[in-house]
């Protein structure tokens, strides 16, 4: 009221010789009165605002590059497997569904150049478990590639599997798909990216600097980034961001750039408030692969053409 601090005043009163307390010279304030009255209550956070909902679970896979020498069939079937056992019914796809082709970059080891060849490619030999749909998104490297003149691989690939009797393969987007996450009356996005650029050094540093450029009011909740083929979560701005392993060994042009090639698959669980819209718990759980050769006991194609190595007795 005086335009003074309490310790001020009171040296001032001091000074002047008086004696009465310094609260006895100001009068109350009115608000600081009523407070007082007022019991403490330390408030909680009800549990059914952030642990309500039952259990959501979702597949991720990305790079998959089928149709070159380096591809993991073998573990992504496995995954699927897994992901029929758990009975999981929706995977989603980060990405880099086939190989393409670019001579200087993976000519020597794509099994066909063509766009028809690696869609009948991916269309006969890409894991189809009952019950389970695949969306994917493509990305501007590899099958973009083919994505010229407004060439849509995605679409084509999708409509070439249905010719084929294949209802489980389904194009959400290209370079990126939003999916929406419905819980009540709430919404919130999971956005499936394929970015672009060279891994970095830290693996979740792409992630972050992606979630750091996103607009205000439209991050997502949840970002599943495939590109970099490494596994991977953080934290950052409130979104859940995952970072997508491959099923594609490391190539000659992986070695020539010093960039690490893991193999695995993910399965999502996360819990979205129906009071709130948001994502109030969330864990990944990352199935990682050897390479081929630690399975090769248990391939039975290997097993039978080869188990027998060729032998040339010489000097006989």
């Amino acid at each position: 009221m005086l335009g003074r601090t309490t310790k001020a005043v009171e040296v001032k009163a001091a000074k002047l010789g008086l004696k009465a307390p310094v609260a006895t010279l100001m009068p109350a304030d009115p608000l600081v009165v009523e407070a007082k009255k007022v019991p403490l209550e330390f408030g909680r956070i009800p549990l059914d605002v952030f642990d309500s909902e039952k259990w959501t679970r979702i597949g991720l896979v990305s790079d998959t590059h089928l149709c070159c020498r380096e591809e993991r069939l073998d573990a992504l079937h496995a995954q699927y497997d897994l992901f029929m056992r758990e009975g999981i019914t929706n995977v989603f796809h980060a990405g880099n569904i086939v190989d393409g082709f670019v001579a200087r970059i993976n000519g020597h080891s794509a099994y066909e150049s063509s766009i028809d060849g690696q869609v009948s490619y991916c269309v006969r030999e890409y894991p189809k478990r009952p019950k389970i749909t695949t969306h994917f998104i493509t990305g501007d490297d590899h099958e973009g590639w083919f994505q010229k003149e407004g060439f849509n691989f995605g679409a084509y690939l999708e409509m070439v599997a249905r010719r084929e009797g294949r209802e489980d393969l389904h194009y959400i987007g290209h370079v990126e798909a939003d999916v929406e996450l419905r819980c009540g009356e709430h919404r919130n996005i999971m956005k499936i990216q394929h970015p672009g650029g060279g891994s970095a050094y830290a693996r979740s540093y792409k992630g972050q600097k992606m979630v750091e450029s996103f607009q205000g009011g439209e991050k997502p909740a949840i970002l599943v980034q495939g590109h970099y083929h490494v596994s991977g979560y953080s934290f950052d701005r409130n979104v859940h961001i995952v970072g997508m392993p491959g099923f594609q060994d490391q190539t000659i042009f992986g070695r020539k750039k010093h960039l690490r090639f893991e193999v695995g698959g993910v399965i999502l669980e996360f819990k979205m408030s129906a009071k709130t819209g948001a994502i109030t718990r969330l864990r990944p759980e990352f199935s990682m692969y050897f390479d081929r050769g630690f399975y090769k006991k248990f391939l039975v194609s290997d097993s039978i053409h080869c188990s027998q190595p060729v032998v040339v007795h010489t000097g006989e």
